[in-house]
């Protein structure tokens, strides 16, 4: 298959944020965040999830929301851009292509401000953190630091400028009310790119084209600047998916929990708030893409979808040893099941191993749900997984992530880690002499892979995220795995130096 090389620069940086003091996270095609336990890497990941529900489910320019936002009127020169570029619009609007077409600097110069123009946008970016993590964003402040929680997410297109300034926006959150910023680099082109809808566009030209002084146009260039806005943040307005840790107990359960939420729905407003806890986002929207499989629609984008068909039947046969499988009800609701190979019934699924329950989710996502260009998180595939498990699942990611994909881990295993850097090294290796090495086509450069290290420090009280280098030495991301086998060693040395064996 095929290697897709995904250029663009994606930096996630957060300050007292849940449990984490400090860190500064470059997002590659492969990112593992590894560590001890409640040290964040969950947080990271579900706030990573946030910014792509935000940025990839609305524009956030709200500049032309704003009756009191102005833009300044069209120059002559503008006008003759924004026509020029109707006319190029108008002439491919019957064409299939993905687009890629740069806004006239005349009208880019009047949508910059727009796109910078995204306070008003903060609450509802409040209200997706919030959302995914089931919690108000105020509980998210790390207690023992300020009393705010900063976040910058840094977009570079390497296209455009790989030393050149960057896309940020900077998010804050306060006791009061949150803020967000934008930064644009003026030298930056605004480019409209990939699958933006021919038929919006021209109306926004249209419009912005006959527009009157008296409007300063701000509805049309508010619209451009909604529809550049994927372009700018790059891969963060890609379409992202969540396996969260306690999947195997979703799957198990999830008809009692859309039984429990709907007959908590149907008690609402009837006297004090219930006890139950409410989802968190991940949870509920996981929730929601288990049931939603009873839809036909994705039959269809399995049948479309060769390459996540292959990863799926991959894992099945190299790992489960069977295949997963759907059946509907009468009314499309879905229940789950695993056939061992050469069985000739089903196994409901909470009657098989747990190994089979936490991957099941990843052979439904892989064959019925993500796409190349969609983000996939996964927390804690080791669980369950025998070493030599880990090490060909850990494989079978590294050709998801050459198919397009993007992939985040969080793990607590020696082995992912390993396994990735054998792959890394791999790269370092001529094509023509891999042929004898185990996965000789999955090698991944060392740009494509990034492993972080999430450390409890106890001054400043909270953790502290630093990138892993790879030791080539030891042949892996170092996370301080060594450091516990020799610590178990010298236990058991001090503990044999004074056993008194018989006779003694």
């Amino acid at each position: 298959m095929a290697k897709r090389k995904d250029s663009e620069r994606i930096t996630l940086a957060v300050e007292d944020f849940g449990p984490i003091a400090e860190a500064t996270v470059e997002l590659r095609p492969f990112t593992v965040f590894v560590g001890a336990s409640n040290t964040g890497k969950s947080y990271l990941a579900i706030l990573l999830y946030a910014l792509h529900g935000f940025f990839g489910a609305r524009a956030p320019t709200t500049g032309w929301h704003a009756p009191s936002a102005d833009a300044a009127a069209l120059t002559e020169e503008s006008e003759k851009a924004v026509r020029t570029l109707l006319r190029q619009m108008l002439a491919a609007r019957g064409s299939k292509r993905s687009m890629d077409v740069d806004l006239p600097e005349h009208v880019a110069a009047l949508v910059r401000p727009i796109m910078e123009a995204v306070d008003d946008a903060a609450p509802a970016l409040d209200d997706e953190v919030a959302r995914c993590f089931g919690a108000k964003t105020q509980s998210l402040i790390r207690q023992s630091g300020g009393k705010s929680a900063r976040i910058a997410l840094r977009c570079e297109r390497s296209k455009v400028s790989v030393d050149g300034p960057e896309i940020s926006y900077h998010f804050t959150i306060t006791e009061s009310r949150p803020q967000l910023t934008a930064f644009i680099p003026p030298d930056m082109p605004l480019r409209f790119q990939g699958t933006v809808p021919v038929v919006t566009t021209m109306f926004a030209l249209m419009r912005l084209a006959s527009a009157s002084a008296d409007d300063n146009n701000r509805h049309s260039l508010g619209a451009l600047a909604d529809l550049i806005v994927p372009y700018a943040v790059g891969a963060v307005a890609r379409p992202i998916h969540y396996l969260p840790a306690d999947r195997a107990g979703v799957m198990h359960a999830h008809r009692v929990v859309v039984s429990s939420l709907i007959g908590r729905a149907s008690r609402a407003g009837f006297g004090a708030e219930s006890p139950l806890p409410t989802l968190s986002g991940v949870l509920a929207d996981f929730l929601e893409r288990l049931i939603d499989l009873g839809d036909a629609k994705y039959d269809a984008i399995a049948h479309k979808q060769a390459t996540g068909r292959r990863f799926a039947e991959r894992l099945e046969t190299n790992i489960l040893g069977g295949a997963i499988g759907t059946h509907r009800s009468a009314v499309g609701y879905p229940s789950f099941h695993y056939r061992p190979a050469e069985w000739k019934h089903d196994l409901p699924l909470m009657n098989t191993s747990s190994m089979v329950s936490e991957l099941a989710p990843v052979v439904l996502y892989l064959r019925h749900i993500v796409q190349p260009g969609d983000v996939l998180i996964i927390e804690e595939p080791e669980s369950h997984l025998h070493p030599a498990m880990q090490v060909e699942f850990t494989r079978l990611l590294a050709a998801v992530v050459r198919s397009g994909v993007r992939v985040v881990l969080t793990t607590h295993s020696e082995w992912v880690l390993e396994a990735l850097a054998n792959l890394v090294r791999l790269s370092e290796v001529d094509e023509s002499q891999r042929g004898e090495i185990s996965g000789d086509d999955l090698a991944l450069t060392p740009d494509q892979v990034g492993a972080w290290l999430f450390e409890q420090k106890r001054q400043p009280r909270g953790s502290v995220v630093k990138e892993i280098p790879l030791d080539i030495r030891r042949g892996t991301f170092p996370a301080g795995f060594s450091e516990i086998t020799e610590q178990l060693y010298n236990d058991w040395a001090g503990i044999a130096n004074r056993v008194r064996e018989p006779g003694e």
